[in-house]
Formats: structure tokens, C-alpha cells, sequence
């Protein structure tokens, strides 16, 4: 059974010719009913032998049921009414050197998947489809709940099974600007499909094909707005696809525990700091408080994310990932409670604890069945003996050599909104030319030094003059404030997005449309990064989004 990071679905949309079904089905049938019309909604009804009661019954819930199926009508047609129709078609895009293929939307009307020169993304084109993939979720199932299995199968039709990660990503209507994390509720979601991995606390399952796949697709990830693909968090949601399902308090990130930081928050063990080694100043702990970061340059750490793609991958994750030995891992450091409760973590890094208990990742993996009892502290607990060891396939065969279909949901209006400026599609293209580059794209940025040693080899930088009202502020300079995949992993892995047109279908491989060599193209906008970052970036509660 795969395994998917998601809010509780919302009220499902249903015909009123279901409604009068169901009616006519409790009136002729039951004495006591329960209807239920959402997931907060329960209507006890109790049908009564009198006639007149029972006519009544019958018309008030009718009533009631129209009234919800026009609203949701009424809902639809206002959200796709805000873009005009389309009347292009397919000739009209091969005129301007797309690849198309003519599909059809969630209501029968043309839907087109476009194919740009550049050979490293799609574009499906429809009104109708955007609509429903930037729906707010408060009115209903949105398109990572309704329509992923329909696209993703749409997609199939056109390119051999030869993708790891499909990665669906709404483009951002600047003109409009609305929250499409928020209408999602979410920064970023996946949805597994397919493990293959054992001993990192996953059951073996593979349903890619509900998806289309014929046995490789291993996850489907939506981003809510494109601007999430270069900022996160996109490392974040791709390592989902192998944590957290390894201990017991926490299903999918690390909370405060110092197994590594990285992705999936948590801290880095070295940085921890005591009463011991912080003994004056503002940040200055008593017993039993304690700092800790995500990096040794940063002064926080967050509970399920550290800064969208500001960070690398933790030697832990790298583990998960099959890219390192286990031994390669160093010790974690667990702060640990008594009773029901666990640490929470304050400003600065802050938290308390009752103890710090140092754990290795081999003698996990050696010896299961003693970290999974109730003598365990609840803190490292592990989330199952049966499924906790070696990970299989290990380092040595495991794959690292990955793909990624990225699909830019638009609409016609919207994708040439911005053609001669900086958010146009060759922006988006240049974020995942970047993304998926097998080098670092190195771009240094400062943070505010506040408890954190200086690390060896870096210097404290002083921005701006000062006063004696607001005095002058200590800085950090970060060798690279935004990873790549491939420097995420440490140069250990990639991830290719590019030569679509290698993976189609063998009969349509005639049709690609090129124009001039486009190969690796990068827009030079999205090299520029700002360099005055003057508060510590977990600080802002936007870094912790539940993604």
C-alpha cells in the first residue's frame, strides 16, 4: 500500500441524481438512517410511519440536496470562468514549435500537452484543469486528490515508463496573486507509489498501475506553485519518497531530534550546545536547556523542514537514500523526556530536556528488537522490528541515477501572460535546467550570527554602520544558500530532467518538434539571489508550512 502525505479529504461532489437515489432508498427501506454528506457532516434521521412525515421528510431533503449541488455548480463556474476559452488547437501550437498531443479535460473538452524546443518539460494546456488543480481545498477534493491518477495515465500515452518522480506544478498567476499553498493546503505533497526498498521502516508495495506505469514510477509530487521547484520545497518533498518511517514518534519528518538536520528537519549533533559550552550572553542556558541548529552556520532548526532547498541532505537521509554506508552516519542526539510529552523547540534553536541519549545507526540496524520495547525511551523508538535493518539494496546497488518528469499546469491565457519578462516559461525552464544540473550553482548568502560558533574557515561580516539605538548585527556567510539536487546529495546522486522526446511512445518518435540547439539553456534571472538576509530564516513560520 503506498503512502501518501495528505489532509483529510473534504467533501466529495456527487450528482443529484445520487442524492434522490439514496433518498428514495432510506424512505423505502429503513426505520433509523444515517446519511453522511461530508466528513464533519452526520444527519441522524429517523423516519416516522405517518404520511404526512414522510412526505415532508422527503421534500426537506431534497431541498437541502439541490441546494448543495448548485452551490458547488455555481463554485465551479466562477473559478472557470476567470481565464477566456481556448481556441487554439494543436496546429496552432506545432506552429509555434510545440510538440502536441490532443487529450481530453475532466469534462470532455481538449486538453493539450505541449512540448517546448528546450525537450525538459510539459505544459498541459486547459482551463478546466488549472481551475481544478488551484482549487482551495475548503470547497472540495482538489486535483492532487481527484485527478493525479487521470493525468498521470494521460501522460503514459505519451512517454515510455522510464520516469522516477512525476512532478505536477501549478504556474503562478503573478497578475491574480493568490496563495496557492494556502488554496492547496500545502507547500509542496507526495504521494508514493512504488518502494522496493526494505529495513528503512516501509512494507515492499508497487502501485504504479493505477498510475500508468508499468513498474518504475516511484512517486507523484505536486507543487502548488512553480516558484516552489527552485525555493522548496522540492528536495523535501523528493525525500519523502524514503522518510521518515523509521521511528515510532514521528511518520514522516524528524521533530526535535539531532539525527542529522537536513530535509525532513531536525538538528545537526555537533551543533548541540549545553550549560556547559554557553555559558554567558543573550542566548546564555541553564540545566537542562539546551540550542541546537541544522547547520553549523545557522542558529535554529525546524521540527519537519529547515528552509526549503537552503540545506543539503543529512548523512542520515543520504543513508535512507541508499547513497552512503551506515557507518558513514555519526551518532544521533536525542533529547529525551519523561512521560507522555516530548521537547518542542522555541526561538533560537531552544529546547528543553530531561537527558540527551547518543544513539548509533549501525547498532540500530544490528540489533532491531532492542530499540523497539517499552523500556525504549519513546524519543528513538524505533517504528518496527520487522521492517528496521540493513538497508536492501545497500549503497553499493542501490539506484542513483534518477529521472523526473516535471509537467507545468497552465492555461493558454496564462502561459503567455509574461512573454518579456522575468516569469515567463523560459524562467521555469531555467529552474529546472538548474535543479537538475550535475554541478553546483554555488550562490553564497549571509545569515546573522547570533549563538552559533563561527564555523573553521568562515568570518563574521558586519552589514551597515550601526547606532547606538539600533547597534550593528553580526553576519555569517553561507558558501551556498540554495541547493540542486545533485549538491543536495553531495555529488552522489543525479536526477535528469531533460531529452523528453528520448522516452516516447516508439511510435510517436517522429514527432518532437526542435528549433535550434536549446540544450541546457539556463535564464540568468534565476542565478540572481539576494545577499541581505538579516534574520535567521527559521524564524519565519512560512519555513515550517506543513508541507
Amino acid at each position: 500500500m503506498g503512502v501518501e502525505y495528505k489532509r483529510e479529504q473534504p467533501l466529495k461532489n456527487y450528482s443529484s441524481e445520487y442524492y434522490f437515489t439514496l433518498i428514495y432508498f432510506i424512505y423505502r427501506n429503513y426505520t433509523t438512517y444515517k446519511i453522511s454528506l461530508s466528513n464533519k457532516l452526520r444527519i441522524i434521521i429517523k423516519v416516522v410511519k405517518s404520511l404526512f412525515l414522510k412526505i415532508n421528510f422527503f421534500l426537506y431533503l431534497s431541498i437541502i440536496l439541490m441546494g448543495c449541488s448548485e452551490k458547488e455548480d455555481s463554485s465551479s463556474e466562477t473559478t472557470n470562468s476567470t481565464y477566456p476559452s481556448n481556441t487554439n488547437t494543436c496546429v496552432t501550437y506545432e506552429s509555434e514549435n510545440y510538440t502536441c498531443f490532443e487529450k481530453l479535460d475532466t469534462i470532455g473538452s481538449p486538453e493539450y500537452y505541449l512540448i517546448p524546443p528546450t525537450n525538459d518539460f510539459v505544459l498541459i494546456v486547459s482551463n478546466e484543469t488549472y481551475s481544478l488543480w488551484t482549487a482551495d481545498v475548503s470547497s472540495g477534493d482538489t486535483g492532487f486528490y481527484k485527478d493525479k491518477l487521470r493525468l498521470a495515465n494521460n501522460l503514459y500515452t505519451i512517454f515510455e515508463d522510464n520516469f522516477d518522480f512525476l512532478i505536477a506544478v501549478n504556474q503562478h498567476d503573478y497578475e491574480s496573486n493568490l496563495n496557492l499553498s494556502a488554496r492547496a493546503g500545502y507547500s509542496g505533497i507526495n504521494s508514493s507509489v512504488r518502494n522496493i526498498v526494505s529495513g528503512i521502516g516501509l512494507s515492499i508495495y508497487n502501485n504504479t498501475s493505477s498510475y500508468g506505469s508499468s513498474g518504475r514510477l516511484g512517486s507523484f509530487i505536486h507543487m502548488p506553485a512553480h516558484y516552489l521547484v527552485s525555493n522548496g520545497p522540492m528536495l523535501h518533498e523528493i525525500m519523502h519518497q524514503w522518510g521518515n518511517f523509521f521511528f515510532e514518534y514521528d511518520s514522516a519528518h524528524w521533530g526535535v531530534s539531532g539525527v542529522g538536520g537536513g530535509q525532513l528537519g531536525g538538528f545537526e549533533p555537533s551543533t548541540l550546545m549545553t550549560s556547559d559550552n554557553l555559558t554567558s550572553g543573550d542566548y546564555a542556558l541553564s540545566t537542562g536547556n539546551y540550542r541546537a541548529a541544522s547547520s553549523k552556520y545557522t542558529s535554529s532548526f525546524g521540527t519537519f523542514a529547515n528552509g526549503g532547498n537552503s540545506i543539503p541532505y543529512s548523512n542520515f537521509e543520504k543513508w535512507l537514500m541508499g547513497l552512503i554506508p551506515a557507518s558513514d552516519v555519526p551518532n544521533f542526539k536525542i533529547p529525551i523526556t519523561s512521560g507522555d510529552t516530548y521537547s518542542t523547540r522555541g526561538t533560537d534553536g531552544l529546547f528543553t530536556a530531561d537527558s540527551i541519549a547518543e544513539i548509533s545507526l549501525t547498532d540500530i540496524l544490528s540489533n532491531p528488537s532492542n530499540y523497539y520495547n517499552d523500556t525504549i525511551p519513546k524519543e528513538y523508538r524505533i517504528s518496527s522490528t520487522s521492517k528496521i535493518g540493513p538497508r536492501d539494496p545497500d549503497y553499493s546497488t542501490s539506484r542513483k541515477n534518477f529521472r523526473a518528469l516535471f509537467v507545468l499546469i497552465t492555461n493558454d491565457t496564462l502561459m503567455k501572460k509574461y512573454q518579456g519578462s522575468t516569469k515567463t516559461l523560459d524562467s521555469f525552464q531555467s529552474t529546472i535546467a538548474n535543479f537538475s544540473l550535475n554541478s553546483g550553482v554555488n550562490s553564497s548568502t549571509v545569515i546573522e550570527k547570533k549563538w552559533q560558533p563561527v564555523p573553521s574557515g568562515s568570518e563574521v561580516e558586519i552589514l551597515g554602520a550601526g547606532t547606538e539605538d539600533s547597534p550593528y548585527k553580526e553576519y555569517l556567510r553561507i558558501p551556498d544558500g540554495n541547493y540542486n539536487f545533485w549538491e543536495a546529495t553531495g555529488g552522489l546522486a543525479t536526477l535528469q530532467t531533460d531529452d523528453l522526446s528520448g522516452s516516447f511512445k516508439s511510435v510517436l518518435n517522429s514527432r518532437f518538434m526542435s528549433k535550434g540547439d536549446h540544450s541546457r539553456r539556463i535564464n540568468i534571472e534565476t542565478k540572481k539571489r539576494s545577499h541581505n538576509i538579516v534574520n535567521d530564516p527559521f524564524d519565519d513560520i512560512l519555513f515550517f508550512n506543513p508541507f
